[in-house]
């Protein structure tokens, strides 16, 4: 295997592994402390089935069923459709999914781990993902605005962003916002595995913890610009059978849109189970 940099401080595209990624134990481990390295890897070139692309995915951890399960691929729930084709009547996927910088799941108690995006079908132009380090995005705040923040959670509200984020999607239900309510997570986030601090802040981000409503909001977006500097990002520009995995507990990213009134952009995607986010203090160390 090699790895080629996608950027100066993260990312890899990986070269050198089988186009079906069935590989043996030893293999897989090399990529998957590739993937704690690099945050995210590129796969170029990949022919997978759902089976295969399940059995990829489930190697790194347990598999996270997306919900409403219409939007998954018929007979594999695994696999969450994004597109904005239609067959017989009715969209296969879900439309403009994510087009705003986020973790997947940081609205939820437990987000999710890491996500696993397949290209099957692409538009000839735009359409690309930008991705971002929020390693270095922690590293690169000022250290007046990092003392700030260790040991504060920010809440992270599905119930008053939803209209803001998804307005072609219904308003929520009772029962659907009882199912999500509000959480709080660490802003200052330590990686499981890595032990690396993370900048963790996203578009469901809403008050920080123990501040004022109107100077908790204003630092949200304040901490969302930052991280949003071109510095700290890579865009991807897709081709038919590219697959990235990221890892939503130190990266960001968002779609970015394309003419989806003459275009098709089909992808498959695989999810992650997550673990209960860590509070960084001012003594964590990396370990991998």
């Amino acid at each position: 295997m090699q790895f080629r940099p996608l950027h100066d401080a993260f990312g890899a595209e990986i070269i050198g592994v089988p186009n079906d990624l069935q590989m043996d134990d030893a293999t897989f481990h090399a990529v998957e402390q590739a993937w704690f390295r690099h945050s995210i890897l590129l796969f170029r070139g990949l022919r997978m089935t759902p089976e295969q692309h399940v059995s990829f995915t489930r190697r790194l951890g347990p598999l996270h069923i997306m919900e409403p399960l219409s939007m998954n691929l018929p007979g594999h729930p695994e696999v969450f459709v994004v597109s904005n084709a239609i067959k017989d009547g009715k969209p296969i996927g879900l439309k403009r999914a994510g087009e705003g910088y986020h973790t997947d799941g940081e609205d939820k108690c437990i987000p999710n781990a890491g996500s696993f995006l397949y290209a099957i079908e692409v538009p000839p132009e735009e359409g690309d993902t930008v991705f971002v380090d929020m390693y270095a995005v922690h590293d690169a705040l000022p250290a007046d605005i990092r003392r700030e923040l260790e040991g504060r959670r920010a809440r992270f509200s599905r119930i008053d962003l939803h209209h803001v984020h998804y307005p072609l999607l219904p308003a929520l239900t009772e029962a659907q916002k009882l199912d999500r309510p509000d959480v709080w997570h660490p802003l200052l986030r330590r990686h499981p595995r890595t032990g690396r601090t993370s900048l963790y802040i996203g578009r469901w981000a809403r008050d920080i913890e123990g501040m004022p409503e109107q100077e908790g909001r204003a630092l949200i977006a304040e901490l969302q610009a930052f991280a949003q500097q071109p510095r700290f990002a890579y865009r991807h520009q897709w081709r038919v059978g590219d697959a990235i995995v990221w890892d939503n507990r130190c990266t960001q990213h968002r779609a970015t849109g394309f003419n989806d009134d003459v275009h098709v952009r089909t992808m498959y995607r695989t999810t992650l189970e997550g673990d209960v986010p860590i509070m960084a203090s001012s003594l964590s160390e990396q370990t991998v």
